[in-house]
């Protein structure tokens, strides 16, 4: 009778801890999209492609006032974060920088990213090459191309 009472609780300590151990949350592994980006290069459907940083050189060398052209993203769990400072063509500078933020999800079935802000929603196809550090937009409404690279501070190539 005690070897019976003894198996029943031992059964019961077992799916009590099964239950609690699958009832824990489950870690997901970070997606590739958050973290600090630069631009690489733009392209439109029908365009050329704009290599960024051979734009800013050529206006740097008109202006040295351009210097401070700059187009970045920064990726968190729940936002993305777009920065981008163009020339004043009317004066020797730069404007003060447009920034969009927007909330965004993936589709786990399709991979399709949404980048939300209030109504409008724009989808992209990420792509994600050079382990991890250069990732491809592609417009899944207009078929404009943007590239980016990660940022890598200087800590992070020690380290590797």
């Amino acid at each position: 009778m005690k070897s019976n009472f003894y198996s029943k609780l031992s059964l019961l300590l077992l799916l009590t801890g099964t239950l609690f151990l699958s009832c824990s949350k489950e870690e997901l592994p970070q997606d590739k999209l958050i973290g600090e980006w630069t631009i690489y290069s733009i392209a439109e459907t029908e365009g050329e492609t704009i290599i960024w940083k051979e734009l800013e050189d050529k206006l740097v060398d008109l202006i040295p006032e351009y210097s401070c052209l700059d187009f970045t993203a920064s990726a968190t769990e729940n936002l993305i974060t777009t920065s981008y400072v163009f020339i004043d063509v009317n004066g020797r500078g730069c404007l003060s920088p447009v920034i969009s933020v927007y909330t965004w999800q993936v589709d786990p079935e399709s991979g399709i990213y949404s980048f939300i802000q209030g109504s409008n929603a724009i989808k992209y196809r990420i792509t994600f090459s050079n382990s991890d550090n250069r990732m491809v937009w592609n417009d899944q409404t207009s078929g404009a191309i943007t590239i980016w690279d990660r940022v890598v501070t200087s800590n992070e190539d020690a380290s590797e």
